[in-house]
């Protein structure tokens, strides 16, 4: 008798789900087929393909003194098709190339990725389907044909899989959908960028509030297959002045919630706007830190800024693209593997700090987590990983695509590449915040200095709240600290940290992924969360910027004058 494949038992068992979901029905159907039939003369066969099918229904509304500037709607369907024809060991992947392929239909394809009609036709998503699946299969027979006779021509100094294999999981995800009225949001940024109309200091401002529902289906020839809803709701408001010297001065007000009442109260956002306005104001009479070298404490804010920005950026890795063409990996040079990758064993923190990345998270006492997630982008359960113990690091973060080292996912795969979910930094060994100032003006003394500095909030490597904090207890704000010596290995010197945790959100695209990532045609950014507390550094420099800046408006700001 003979015995049906693994993958015709998996879809089998998948028909039920299939039947109920036209998209899905359609998703199944033409794999079912692409897998049993698709081949080329006497070319390689698909050994994987996925489905990745992405309804978003967005509505952004945007807003500067009180007038709306912009308001959207604006549904879409994305159909993004992966195909890896060779084997798990040698395939078409890491192979840079021009993200065209196809023919007909399929050549508006951008990487795998193209628009699917948005009607529940299942007889016009199968031929859409089927023709992005031709398309993408033969660029996949184009990229295996470039990639063998690349390596022709050079020597694998690593003998590393392409691709690892991964047991067939079904996930179902769906959450509450963030139900937004257009007309409310419109309401909200007029009346928060209204507050500016007050404040001439201020140069520009901006406020946006977006909402996006998300619809995913995931189906691939391995059986894994998942559902799931992702509700997000934003608000962000920038403001930007200049210094009497013309120096820049920003800050930005940042919330995110799975519904609108995630987001703070009307009342409690009118109070972070008026506080950062003020902020900045001050900011423009304070003096500037000329250089200075020694013990900076990071406080809330700018402790999770300056970790994500230096350290946990370097944890996500992916494979080096191969290319046989110089000219375009010059012009779409990926950035190179993470100097971490070649410190794993090593310790990279103090002996007193753990790093843990758990996407199972949902809170930190009564703050929301807003990086968690069943399932990543290729199907792999999310699950928690001990990232750095008491010091040394244990491993990166990376999808299917192994690395020297990490030969498994960490099911890491996100919106825009390997990205971390929430991230928390534990100690076990913490200090109250009177100790930490004392701690501070103790080494900064030893140094010489008359001063520690404390940085609260950061932007990129500039502080935009910053203070030089004296021995009697006086802090004098200074701007326009920039903040530069510091790198991943910086990090092991940590002398001490706070027995308090902040929670930080912030939207980030992921390094190291592929140049043509195709998720990005989606506008979709991860959520990262971090929970940390204050770092106290040993040995920071501090300094002005350098370079050319503009001048100041030559007359006043017009809200000045009386009206």
């Amino acid at each position: 008798m003979r015995r049906m494949p693994l993958f015709g038992l998996l879809l089998v068992s998948l028909a039920g789900q299939a039947q109920e979901d036209v998209v899905f029905r359609a998703m199944h159907d033409e794999m079912q087929r692409s897998m049993r039939k698709l081949q080329l003369e006497a070319l390689d066969k698909p050994y994987f393909i996925s489905y990745r099918v992405v309804d978003s229904e967005t509505k952004e509304v945007a807003a500067t003194l009180g007038s709306v500037l912009s308001s959207n709607e604006n549904r879409a369907r994305l159909l993004t098709v992966n195909i890896r024809v060779g084997d798990y060991s040698l395939d078409n992947s890491n192979f840079l190339s021009l993200p065209f392929g196809g023919t007909g239909v399929a050549v508006q394809m951008f990487a795998g990725t193209m628009q699917l009609p948005l009607d529940d036709s299942y007889n016009e998503l199968r031929r859409q389907i089927w023709l992005a699946t031709d398309g993408a299969y033969k660029k996949a027979l184009e990229d295996l044909s470039g990639k063998r006779a690349a390596l022709q021509n050079s020597n694998r100094t690593e003998n590393i899989r392409d691709f690892s294999k991964a047991a067939p999981i079904s996930i179902t995800d769906v959450a509450p959908r963030a139900d937004v009225d257009l007309q409310d949001a419109a309401r909200l940024v007029r009346e928060a960028s209204a507050v500016f109309r007050q404040l001439p200091s201020i140069q520009s401002s901006h406020v946006q509030f977006s909402a996006d529902n998300r619809l995913e289906r995931y189906l691939n020839s391995e059986g894994s297959t998942f559902t799931r809803s992702l509700p997000r709701v934003s608000l962000r408001v920038t403001a930007s002045t200049q210094a009497s010297d013309g120096m820049p001065l920003g800050d930005f007000v940042s919330a995110y919630g799975y519904s609108v009442k995630d987001l703070p109260t009307e009342s409690v956002l009118l109070a972070q706007i008026r506080e950062m306005a003020d902020r900045l104001a001050r900011s423009q009479t304070a003096p500037v830190e000329d250089r200075y070298n020694g013990p900076v404490l990071f406080e809330g804010q700018a402790a999770a800024v300056v970790f994500a920005r230096i350290f946990a950026e370097q944890l996500p890795v992916q494979p080096n693209a191969i290319s046989n063409n110089a000219q375009l990996s010059d012009a779409f040079r990926q950035q190179p593997s993470s100097g971490l990758l070649n410190r794993m064993g090593s310790r990279v923190l103090p002996e007193f700090l753990d790093v843990v990345d758990d996407p199972s998270a949902t809170h930190e006492k009564d703050s929301l987590l807003f990086g968690g997630y069943k399932v990543d982008e290729e199907g792999i359960p999310s699950k928690q990983t001990l990232v750095v113990s008491r010091g040394i690091l244990k491993t990166v973060l990376t999808s299917r695509a192994p690395v020297r080292g990490v030969l498994e996912s960490t099911g890491n795969l996100r919106e825009r590449g390997v990205a971390p979910s929430n991230l928390f930094v534990n100690s076990d060994k913490t200090s109250t915040p009177e100790e930490l100032r004392k701690q501070l003006l103790d080494s900064a003394m030893r140094r010489g200095n008359h001063y520690g500095i404390v940085i609260r909030r950061l932007s990129g490597r500039i502080a935009t709240v910053a203070y030089r904090v004296y021995e009697d207890g006086r802090e004098e704000l200074i701007r326009n600290a920039d903040v530069s010596g510091l790198s991943s290995a910086s990090f092991k010197d940590i002398v001490a940290v706070s027995d308090r945790r902040i929670v930080y959100t912030e939207a980030t695209p992921a390094r190291n992924s592929s140049p043509f990532n195709v998720n990005q045609l989606s506008g979709a950014q991860p959520l990262i969360t971090y929970v940390l507390p204050s770092l106290l550094f040993d040995d920071v420099t501090i300094e002005k910027p350098s370079g050319e800046i503009s001048k100041p408006p030559f007359i006043s700001n017009p809200l000045l004058q009386k009206q």
